[in-house]
């Protein structure tokens, strides 16, 4: 039996129903499911941020303070890292760099514990080939779960520390408002966080990253 053009002309308008609301269907799967994988990098790197950061603590116990490549006066690659300033990849990473050399032992950073690198590691089970990057160039980084160095600044400390060495010298010295390196940190002893997914903007906000401060 035919169908009659009107009965044609009504299947086609389901078919057509039909594909919008698997297309409808298929947009909100794929915006909870990516929600869902957001929520999950952001609950890792929190905790991430946490073992690092307690892994600094205990570097410190060992070393009689936080993981730093400058003495006071002076100007290095984690005391220039600003936090509040614009994103710089080659910053961020030559910053974690030394922080991942500090806190694993693997003095040469080519990302493997070498015979005699004899160095405390200080998070042996979390330094996984999947969480670093530049094997290949000697300087390895941690990559946060954005895939993205975290950064690691002493920018605050620094200027902390020399503003306690004018104290020992003149005791109405004032803080200056930033180190002799020109930056400023939130913390007093480290500054530690990853941009969130947002590096690749180059902007300066905060509003998405995940930090210690």
């Amino acid at each position: 039996m035919n169908r009659s053009p009107r009965s044609a002309a009504f299947t086609l308008i389901e078919m057509i129903t039909v594909i919008a609301i698997i297309i409808i269907l298929v947009s909100l799967v794929l915006a909870i499911n990516g929600l869902a994988q957001s929520n999950a990098a952001a609950r890792r790197t929190e905790a991430e941020i946490r073992l690092l950061a307690q892994a600094c603590e205990s570097y410190k116990t060992d070393n009689g303070g936080y993981p730093q490549d400058t003495s006071v006066g002076g100007s290095s690659v984690t005391s220039s890292l600003d936090p509040r300033v614009t994103f710089v990849a080659s910053n961020y990473v030559a910053a974690c760099s030394f922080l991942y050399v500090q806190l694993s032992g693997d003095a040469n950073a080519n990302g493997v514990i070498d015979n005699g690198e004899t160095a405390t590691n200080y998070l042996p089970d979390f330094f996984k080939p999947s969480r670093l990057a530049g094997q290949s160039n000697n300087q390895t980084y941690i990559l946060d779960p954005y895939g993205n160095s975290y950064g690691y600044s002493t920018a605050g400390l620094l200027l902390q520390q020399e503003y306690m060495a004018a104290l020992s010298t003149n005791a109405s010295a004032t803080k200056p408002t930033s180190n002799s390196a020109g930056t400023v940190g939130y913390n007093n002893t480290f500054d530690l966080w990853s941009t969130g997914g947002t590096s690749g903007t180059g902007t300066y906000d905060t509003a998405k990253w995940k930090k210690n401060w």
